[in-house]
């Protein structure tokens, strides 16, 4: 899985960034959210008319978040 694109959210949000996530068999989630909670960085799923439009798997979602923060570590 890589990111392959990644956009600064707007600040004084709790949304760090908005995300395009590929998965190696080669899907691609777009507009997942990175929040800073109080557990640490999450990953979110966007939503369209408050439903969520794909479930992610915690296990998942944390290695999306490692990857996220990895990327703009290295953009930075």
């Amino acid at each position: 899985m890589q990111i392959v694109r990644l956009r600064p959210a707007e600040p004084g949000g709790k949304t760090r960034a908005f995300l395009d996530v590929q998965f190696d068999n080669g899907v691609v989630a777009r507009g997942l959210r990175l929040v800073r909670t109080g557990a640490g960085m999450r990953v979110f799923s966007p939503d369209v008319r408050g439903e969520l439009v794909v479930a992610i798997p915690p296990a998942v979602a944390d290695e999306i978040a490692r990857l996220a923060v990895a990327y703009e570590q290295r953009a930075a």
